[in-house]
């Protein structure tokens, strides 16, 4: 009996059962797809974590991070191989990563015991997926604010109204069409 012919001998009942659950399994397989998250959006959010232990690390003898910026970072092998694109760094999304004191990845200075880690001209889903991060302790603690930069600046950090870590609706508020995102981290 070939599937055509055991079709014909099922119940409407049984039909409308089949076709019921069918339905059932396509939208449970599209929530499952679309709820996990997406591989490369996951490993620019580590990559965060992988340079903050790694300038961390770096630094960890010294009295502060002077002379830190991306190019210092590539030259003292700071960066990891996976993120070097010549002599820039780039992101699992391949945007634009900098180090430094500022967005602009100027160098670090005397006495300055934070650096940044800035993502640059991110879209409004990347901004909102890597703003709300969930980081691991470690690194979270690490942080000290968290900025939103498009036509405004968007300030995080703890302790403040809009305090860290950043909610889904603060992230939907600030997140512009392209958008910088500045990790001020703690030696």
């Amino acid at each position: 009996m070939n599937i055509k012919e055991k079709m014909q001998t099922l119940t409407p009942l049984q039909k409308q059962g089949l076709v019921i659950g069918f339905v059932i399994l396509v939208i449970l397989l599209g929530i499952w797809l679309f709820s996990k998250p997406d591989a490369k959006m996951q490993t620019a959010g580590e990559q965060i974590t992988l340079l903050t232990d790694s300038v961390r690390s770096f630094y960890q003898k010294k009295p502060n991070a002077w002379g830190l910026n991306t190019y210092s970072a590539i030259q003292n092998k700071i960066i990891p191989q996976s993120m070097l694109n010549g002599r820039q760094v780039k992101n699992s999304l391949n945007k634009d990563v900098l180090l430094g004191a500022d967005v602009l990845g100027n160098t670090v200075m005397p006495g300055s015991r934070t650096f940044a880690i800035v993502y640059k001209n991110l879209s409004k889903e990347e901004c909102k997926a890597l703003a709300t991060y969930s980081f691991d302790e470690k690194t979270m603690i690490a942080i000290d604010a968290i900025n939103i930069i498009n036509d405004k600046t968007y300030s995080f950090s703890w302790g403040s109204d809009e305090g860290l870590p950043i909610k889904a609706e603060a992230a939907e508020k600030a997140c512009q069409q392209v958008n910088d995102i500045l990790w001020s981290i703690y030696l």
